[in-house]
């Protein structure tokens, strides 16, 4: 070997332990928000096997929507079971759902409401809990979308049915009552209350009892959203780390959320696995389940906690 090739090969060899040395110390690729909430640039510029779900009530849809955006009212894709409402649909009534609206398994779905209304959200984190991970919310629903001038229809998008949706995979992110109360004053588990202020503290009550379950921490979901030109998105991520931070809901905690009807919670809970909380969970059956519940404890701020028929 001439010695200007034994150069030669040294250097190629360093140049490729560097380079494999700086993915191995990389690791893998780091979670961000914009894997969960993309722009109305984004979508503008994506067009490719799209398919835009408008989540807000029928009437606002016919009076304007995103051009090309279909209908899928909230009913459609929350459930109801043994008395509990709003409950994330079985794989079955997942599958069945997304062959009578023409989703397929490499479907990019876009889901938006008003920019105010984390029901686009529910639906990404029904979507994800399902195993379909190329769906995203659009960060500042129609409002963003609209207040840009970019194109809007009044007719109604025509829906194609397809068939043999089949989900083959899940993700861990939904939590049960049963496993929120094996975990209470765990302190490596950190349970969210994503409600407002009133709610938490008792003096709004929405379900048989008022309060919250104990231990909770309380952070409106609203929080984790600024105003920009009038029309709310979602907010930094330095932003939310240290809003979350003041609350102690850290990433090396596991993190549960939840509100009235795991509504607002499923928005917060997109956030946190878009900060790379990996062990974020939405509570789905939340408070109405909770509350309405007897046998589960309930804490009320200035008072101990409450349970019925049972003493602990």
């Amino acid at each position: 070997m001439l010695p200007e090739e034994a150069v030669m090969k040294k250097v190629v060899g360093s140049l490729v332990f560097g380079f494999t040395l700086l993915i191995v110390l990389a690791g893998p690729a780091a979670a961000d928000l914009s894997d969960y909430f993309v722009s109305t640039e984004w979508l503008a510029d994506t067009s490719d096997n799209v398919t835009i779900v408008d989540v807000r009530i029928g009437p606002k849809y016919l009076l304007g929507h995103i051009d090309e955006a279909i209908h899928i009212d909230k009913a459609k894709f929350l459930k109801k079971r043994e008395g509990v409402k709003s409950l994330v649909p079985d794989a079955r009534e997942f599958e069945s759902l997304l062959d009578r609206y023409g989703i397929g398994k490499d479907t990019v779905v876009v889901a938006y409401a008003e920019h105010t209304n984390p029901y686009s959200a529910r639906f990404v984190w029904m979507m994800r809990f399902h195993g379909h991970e190329k769906s995203y919310v659009l960060d500042g629903g129609y409002e963003k979308w609209a207040s840009e001038k970019r194109p809007v229809a009044l007719l109604p998008t025509k829906v194609t049915p397809k068939k043999g949706y089949r989900v083959t995979s899940s993700e861990d992110i939904r939590a049960s009552a049963d496993y929120i109360y094996t975990r209470l004053h765990n302190p490596s588990v950190v349970i969210w209350d994503t409600r407002r202020s009133s709610e938490y503290n008792g003096t709004e009550v929405r379900a048989d009892r008022g309060g919250h379950i104990p231990g909770s921490v309380h952070l409106n979901w609203v929080d984790l959203q600024k105003d920009v030109n009038g029309i709310k998105v979602v907010k930094s991520e330095d932003e939310i780390r240290e809003l979350l931070a003041s609350k102690g809901i850290v990433p090396e905690n596991e993190i549960v959320a939840h509100c009235q009807t795991g509504i607002r919670s499923s928005y917060a809970t997109l956030v946190l696995k878009g900060l790379g909380y990996e062990n974020a969970k939405n509570y789905d059956g939340s408070w109405i389940e909770w509350a309405n519940s007897a046998s589960l404890p309930i804490e009320i701020p200035g008072k101990l906690a409450q349970t019925t028929g049972i003493t602990e």
